[in-house]
């Protein structure tokens, strides 16, 4: 694992002039401004090329979401510690992975890299070098406690496909990030679909911004 990591930049967003400056005011001080929607993807072309491969699906599919995220701004506006609205230029993903089979994880963070290959070959390398020790919650806590939030988090619960999810919530302005959850692959109508859950700030988002980004998702994976 890279022990400095560089972390993308960000824009400081000029709050009096910015287009959704009405939007985050409506929701701001809603008791919960975010908003959780669940949809299929069609993930059959991303699986049969990790099997060709013999690469791992949970890859294919987490380089897929993340790809979309960083194709839409709006799934990069943040707030950071001091109440600022923020735009990073890019964002990486935290991921639980599962160590053992007593549950037990430890949370990584894998760079953005737009070339799928090298994508996979530095993903590849971070989850084969977790530490067996440590703190499994540390990029979590690193991006709280130094407001980088250049990130989402994306968990996967392979064994349980489900049909809506929700989500912990750390404070009432809402998650620091974008969480999103991928579920068991199944067949529904003859194609290989994954449920996948997304849970963002209804101030930044909006319906067509998630359609977008499931769009996106599953034209990567198709």
């Amino acid at each position: 694992m890279n022990s400095q990591p560089v972390y993308p930049k960000k824009q400081i967003i000029d709050f009096e002039s910015w287009e959704r400056k009405e939007n985050f005011n409506f929701f701001r001080n809603f008791e919960n401004p975010s908003i959780s929607i669940t949809s299929e993807v069609e993930c059959s072309g991303a699986r049969q090329r990790a099997k060709e491969n013999g690469q791992s699906f949970f890859l294919h599919y987490l380089y897929a979401i993340l790809r979309a995220a960083n194709e839409i701004k709006e799934l990069r506006f943040r707030i950071n510690n001091s109440g600022q609205i923020i735009c990073y230029d890019t964002v990486d993903v935290l991921c639980p992975i599962r160590m053992h089979q007593n549950g037990k994880f430890f949370t990584v963070r894998i760079p953005w890299i737009e070339d799928f290959d090298t994508f996979y070959k530095e993903a590849r390398h971070i989850i084969d070098t977790i530490p067996e020790d440590g703190d499994p919650y540390e990029p979590e806590n690193i991006a709280t406690e130094d407001s980088r939030y250049s990130v989402i988090l994306v968990s996967a619960t392979p064994d349980l496909y489900f049909t809506s999810i929700t989500y912990t919530q750390e404070r009432k302005s809402g998650s620091s990030y974008p969480l999103l959850n991928v579920g068991k692959a199944v067949t529904h109508e003859g194609k290989l679909v994954i449920p996948v859950a997304i849970y963002v700030h209804h101030g930044f988002v909006d319906g067509a911004h998630i359609a977008e980004f499931f769009r996106k998702t599953e034209e990567f994976l198709k």
